[in-house]
Order: C-alpha cells, then structure tokens, then sequence
C-alpha cells in the first residue's frame, strides 16, 4: 500500500467500535460529530458527515410533518385515537 492508501485504510476491528461507540445515545451523536470535522481519514470523514446528513434530513422531514399535521388540525384527532388505543390495550 502507498501512503494515501494506508492513511485512508480503517481495519474491520476500527469500525465495529466506532460503530459501537456511536450507539451510544449523547455519545454517539457528539462522536459522529468529532469524527466529521477531525482527523485525516477522508473515507472516515465522508462516512460521518453522510450520518450527520441523513440526520439532518430526517429532522426536517418529522418537523415539517408535525407542522403539517398542526395546520391541518390532525393534532386532536392523532391524541384521541393514541388515547382510545390506550384503553384498549389496558381495559378497566
């Protein structure tokens, strides 16, 4: 391997426990974060920043539904029927 190649190789053992550690709820979301922004593997890089942007999206897909939802006034609908599920599954 030349120096390009062995600065972006990251053994199978390397990504089990950044994989690992990124399950971690409060942990993991700031180690994606570190990981990033920091260090000198771009394959590394690229790999958490496509994480922080899926993220991303997903953030503004479920506020743009709950905004959705708010101005189609689907709010007290969505609680009764959560409500009515509830007492369905713990009858008295």
């Amino acid at each position: 391997m030349n120096d390009q190649e062995e600065r972006n190789y990251i053994s199978v053992g390397s990504w089990m426990g950044m994989l690992f550690v990124t399950a971690i709820p409060v942990v993991g979301l700031l180690m994606v974060i570190v990981w990033a922004f920091s260090g000198e593997n771009e394959s590394r890089k690229n790999y958490f920043r496509a994480i922080l942007s899926w993220m991303l999206i997903a953030v503004v897909l479920c506020v743009a539904l709950v905004l959705v939802v708010g101005w189609l006034g689907g709010g007290p609908a969505i609680q009764k029927f959560i409500s009515d599920q509830q007492h369905l599954a713990h009858p008295q």
